[in-house]
């Protein structure tokens, strides 16, 4: 409905107000019993001061006024009067209407003198634009209370905070509502921004910070011109006007919700727009298919079969560089105590760098590989990576690290999704290397929106800054710290293992969280269990898990996630039940209501050698995203002693000998 110009002025002065002291929402769609009026102009919501309905309206030639009754004068109706309802009365049914649906809300009351009352007062009151100070003077204390009114003169900025504030209260609040009752009442006045989980249970409130992220404006840039596809990559890198914008939140802050949520408001706002979510892996896709719904103009995948998409039939499953490593180098590894996995990764890291020159490699820093990477070990990997390298040519394969550069050519010129997406939204956005980004970049118009979610905290698989990335988030950045998914206790343990490590760039630090602006929930301490034989741990665990069960929590509900795969087959038969078992590798997008973490004396350990501190740290930092799957219950175990490198966890967990 278009705004009257009464209606325009008030909320522009709305819009002015303090914002970490006032919010608004205009002409909220109210479900209450009380009355049949359920659109009230606007509901004003202050901290200190409760809810306050208010009614606007911009007559000019006022008749007469009674308790029930206004009679006005239409412009241009040649003075034929009309009889409308009191605004006062009005805006009072109103409140009597949103009262009863804040009551309808558990959390939005309290005990007083026996009977059970809402936490905070309801205010009412009615702007009349055009009254004249006689008119609203004459009628205080006869028709309506000193202050239920506000005409013109409560309308001017330096007054209007001071004429809502002097609206009559039934009572006065001690103190501020906290951030949880106000995202409550937001709640109310707007269940769009209700949580939901698989159940369609209530489990929580988009915050303001996650709202202004998720309905962020799109600036209207020029349009994608024809012309793109037949610009070099440099003209394009010059000429690229896309806008990026870069989410980072501590672990359970809310990133896939608002993810969700914005490719939701996305689609909605620009219908005619094509839209592409991309996740990590197929779980997180799963998961953000769930939250986002089947909307057809939004596209929810995973980055390898995005490629898979572009390349058609041009595409040939990937061969894992390990299982060639072992079937013809297995003993040099061996003698070099070197790993296929290490190996594998080395070569990945360098092809991801377009790092082929032996002797450059020989001297290019290269830290947090958990071992000295000495020259000898670097001469060995050399003769495998330029035996590798012809096998890759002669043979015609193709492995994981070559499916981007792959795409990447395929998608030079002509390919039909080239510079085909409006928005791109990327979930995870820390573990995508930079060749990944680079296909991206050749999808989204060249005045497209690029929205990125990332922890660096969490990364599992990459260790690439956004420089390296080729992508500029300085001042482009928005931070949520709530980590609203864990308990307190399990907060304060995992983040015990990063707060010692806030090395980088400014753009990739880690973000610490915040405990103290919401109730966030609490629970036990975690626990470490500490035992004497190996043989003692996988029996302990599985009691662990038995428990949960007997006590009821579902199987489902319930993970065992382990740092190696080596270790799964002790817990594998629990799969049986439900249980989740798998490895750390397999855990980005997971949570649990309840989460073991077994065999950490080994965590540190790379084939007996001594790690490094890079290493250590990275370790760290896996362990945290684990530790971060649990909403509720944390369990983590070790045969022997807790490992030194995790002894900043003892302030916060509960150990447990056996």
């Amino acid at each position: 409905m278009t705004q009257t110009y009464g209606e325009k002025r008030v909320e522009r002065l709305l819009k002015s107000l303090p914002s970490n002291r006032y919010f608004f929402v205009a002409e909220p769609e109210i479900v209450g019993s009380k009355t049949t009026r359920s659109r009230p102009d606007f509901v004003v919501v202050s901290a200190e001061r409760g809810v306050i309905v208010l009614e606007v309206k911009d007559w000019k030639n006022i008749v007469s006024i009674t308790q029930k009754k206004v009679t006005i004068i239409r412009d241009g109706m040649d003075g034929v009067e009309e009889e409308e309802d009191n605004p006062v009365e009005i805006a009072h049914d109103y409140a009597l209407n949103l009262a009863d649906a804040f009551e309808a809300r558990a959390e939005l009351r309290k005990k007083y003198r026996g009977r059970e009352v809402l936490r905070f007062p309801w205010m009412y009151a009615a702007i009349i634009v055009h009254l004249d100070n006689d008119t609203k003077r004459k009628a205080e204390g006869l028709i309506w209370e000193k202050g239920r009114v506000l005409n013109s003169e409560d309308l001017q900025p330096d007054r209007f905070e001071k004429a809502l504030q002097s609206i009559p209260a039934k009572w006065r609040l001690e103190k501020p509502l906290n951030k949880d009752i106000l995202n409550i009442i937001r709640g109310v006045l707007d269940p769009e921004l209700i949580v939901h989980d698989a159940k369609g249970e209530d489990v929580g409130t988009i915050t303001v910070e996650q709202e202004r992220i998720i309905k962020q404006p799109i600036k209207i840039k020029p349009a994608a011109s024809p012309m793109d596809d037949f610009l070099t990559d440099e003209a394009i890198a010059v000429s690229q006007n896309t806008s990026v914008r870069l989410v980072r939140g501590v672990a359970g802050s809310g990133k896939s919700l608002v993810l969700a949520k914005r490719a939701q408001f996305l689609a909605a706002n620009y219908p005619d727009a094509n839209i592409l979510v991309l996740a990590f892996n197929k779980d997180l896709v799963k998961d953000l298919e769930k939250r986002i719904g089947n909307i057809p103009s939004i596209e929810v995948v995973n980055f390898h079969k995005l490629c898979s998409n572009i390349l058609g039939s041009k595409w040939r499953p990937p061969q894992k560089i390990e299982e060639w490593l072992s079937n013809w180098f297995a003993d040099l590894m061996e003698q070099s105590n070197l790993t296929p996995e290490f190996v594998a990764s080395e070569i990945e890291w360098r092809k991801e760098l377009e790092l082929y020159d032996n002797a450059e490699y020989l001297n290019v820093e290269r830290k947090g590989r958990g071992r000295s990477l000495n020259k000898n070990k670097r001469e060995v990997i050399n003769t495998i990576m330029d035996q590798y390298i012809d096998y890759h040519h002669n043979e015609s394969i193709r492995d994981w690290s070559d499916v981007p550069f792959v795409t990447l050519a395929e998608l030079q010129t002509g390919h039909p999704l080239r510079h085909t997406y409006d928005f791109i939204l990327i979930d995870e956005a820390q573990d995508f290397a930079p060749s990944w980004i680079k296909v991206i970049l050749k999808l989204i118009k060249s005045n497209g929106d690029l929205f990125i979610c990332d922890d660096p905290s969490q990364s599992l698989f990459r260790a690439f800054s956004w420089k390296q990335k080729g992508i500029e988030v300085r001042g482009r950045t928005r931070v949520l710290r709530v980590p609203f998914r864990c308990t307190r206790e399990i907060t304060l343990a995992a983040h015990s293992l990063i707060n010692i490590d806030n090395t980088g760039d400014e753009s990739e630090e880690i973000v610490k969280p915040d405990l103290q602006s919401y109730e966030l929930a609490s629970g036990d301490k975690p626990k470490v269990i500490l035992v004497n034989r190996v043989e003692q741990e996988i029996k302990r665990v599985e009691d662990e898990v038995n428990i949960l069960i007997h006590n009821g929590i579902m199987p489902s509900s319930i993970a065992i996630l382990c740092h190696t795969k080596r270790i799964i087959k002790h817990w594998a038969h629990l799969r049986n039940q439900a249980c989740y078992v798998g490895t750390f590798n397999q855990m980005k997008g997971l949570e649990f209501h309840a989460v073991l973490i077994p065999h950490l004396h080994t965590y540190f350990q790379v084939l007996g050698q001594e790690v490094d501190s890079e290493y250590i740290d990275s370790q760290r930092k896996k362990l945290f995203t684990a530790m971060t799957r649990a909403r509720e219950m944390l369990i983590l175990s070790a045969t022997g002693n807790l490992p030194t490198e995790l002894t900043s966890l003892q302030p916060y967990v509960e150990l447990l000998y056996r």
